[in-house]
């Protein structure tokens, strides 16, 4: 199943700010980007102006997406949400090529 999540944190609870000064960040809170034994992650894009991440993640269930972004309940909202793979459905439909 595909999910794309939404994590949301502000300048005051953001890895890259130390005593009110933008940093590289610690290395370790983008650990996640790398998934891990139930979780693929696809993809991830970051807005920073905004404090966003954007991911597109592969489980077999919902509770072991939310396990991998647990981290960030502290920051602020992650939202997770289930997705349809449209090309995917397309293609299984047996319509694929068809107009």
């Amino acid at each position: 199943m595909i999910f794309h999540v939404i994590g949301e944190h502000d300048h005051t609870t953001c890895g890259r700010v130390e005593n009110g000064v933008v940093t590289k960040g610690k290395p370790e809170t983008l650990a996640w980007v790398e998934g891990n034994d139930d979780v693929t992650v696809l993809g991830v894009w970051g807005y920073p102006v905004s404090h966003r991440i954007f991911a597109v993640v592969e489980a077999e269930t919902f509770e072991a997406v939310t396990e991998l972004f647990e981290f960030h309940l502290a920051w602020g909202p992650c939202e997770v949400l289930p997705v349809r793979d449209l090309v995917q459905a397309r293609k299984d439909s047996g319509f694929w090529g068809q107009t």
